[in-house]
């Protein structure tokens, strides 16, 4: 490729890049890209841009060829929040007068698709959030097509075509979290998981309104991801952290980190119950009907995720006992990305339930 020809023939600011198949353009005048220059964190305008690479106005010089990190916002100061920003590589093409063209450095398997939305206007599609989101659902797509190469195509129609818009960008937030936790163990690129329980996770999960429970639903992603793959052992769990509301899944967190934990005879991990006052029950749930919580820890024992209290007919301070079974234990354990056994999540050993027993 003779760039020194391709840089003198597009010469004018915003021309299309050549050396990629030509997608549509669009001026998109609120988009903005930070980039390191020296130790300055600096804000250009992003001309415009497509499917294949932009044209950004800056006074930096980038050699054909050199690949620069650019992090994708509205304009403005550097946002704090990732649904708001999204890192990019990019290849300098040529320089014009007053910027320079780069061509996108995807992933393998990554492909964007913009102004393709049939149901918002061109405007509408040129929004900063919107060029944001269609990167973070290619970017959420190629990671699933990774773990589940045999069903990429069901993967792409649920993400693209058959969850509302509300519905995908909880989907993205999931997969998006469950692929930084995936990426913090070793062999990332070797893992796989089952599609059943994926595409459950994406159905389910996308119902998801709070960041909390995104990252507890992604934590079941992730610990779906092993090098044997076709595990469906996480089915198990899904099934049980789908019928959880936020008031059940805030006590059963209360009562993971909160109870004692031990170890029995046959090496499992259990608990003991801890005692918990009616106010701080209502501050765990958020809730202030006390017979709703009763019953909400009634539904988590029916469910096998808290043992059975002996209680009186009246719900009491004294009666306000949980205690989190092995199974609720471990799947708490799975929804904070934690794939290895319950006691070294809980960092419980042999010696501290001798030591709890012969004080009790």
């Amino acid at each position: 490729m003779d760039f020194m020809r391709l840089q003198k023939n597009n010469s004018q600011a915003g021309s299309p890049i050549s050396i990629h198949k030509r997608s549509e353009r669009r001026l998109t005048p609120e988009l903005a890209a930070y980039h390191w220059a020296g130790s300055a964190f600096r804000q250009e305008s992003v001309y415009n841009i497509s499917s294949s690479g932009l044209y950004l106005q800056t006074d930096e010089r980038w050699e054909p060829g050199q690949v620069v990190s650019l992090t994708f916002q509205r304009k403005g100061p550097p946002e704090k929040e990732s649904p708001r920003r999204i890192a990019v590589q990019a290849r300098a093409v040529r320089c014009g007068r007053d910027g320079v063209g780069l061509s996108f450095e995807l992933p393998s398997g990554m492909d964007l698709h913009f102004w393709e939305s049939p149901l918002k206007s061109a405007s509408e599609q040129t929004e900063p959030e919107d060029i944001l989101s269609e990167f973070r659902l290619a970017e959420a797509i190629s990671f699933l097509a990774q773990i589940c190469p045999s069903d990429e195509d069901a993967i792409r129609g649920l993400l693209r075509e058959g969850l509302s818009n509300y519905r995908v960008m909880s989907a993205i937030e999931i997969v998006l979290r469950a692929k930084e936790l995936v990426g913090l163990s070793a062999g990332v690129d070797k893992v796989t998981a089952s599609s059943r329980v994926i595409l459950r996770i994406l159905q389910d999960g996308s119902w998801a309104d709070t960041e909390s429970i995104q990252q507890l639903w992604a934590g079941l992603l992730a610990t779906a991801c092993s090098e044997t793959g076709g595990d469906d052992s996480n089915l198990t769990f899904v099934n049980l952290f789908s019928q959880l509301t936020p008031g059940h899944i805030r006590l059963l967190a209360a009562a993971c980190t909160r109870s004692p934990k031990i170890l029995t005879g046959t090496g499992k991990i259990s608990s003991r119950p801890v005692d918990c006052t009616t106010q701080e029950l209502m501050r765990f749930t958020g809730l202030r009907d006390v017979i709703r919580i009763d019953r909400d820890i009634e539904f988590l024992s029916d469910l096998g995720l808290f043992m059975r209290r002996v209680k009186t007919s009246f719900f009491t301070a004294e009666d306000a006992k949980i205690a989190p079974t092995t199974l609720g234990l471990l799947l708490y354990a799975r929804c904070n990305g934690f794939r290895g056994t319950p006691q070294d999540f809980y960092g419980v050993t042999l010696t501290d339930s001798h030591a709890m027993a012969a004080g009790a």
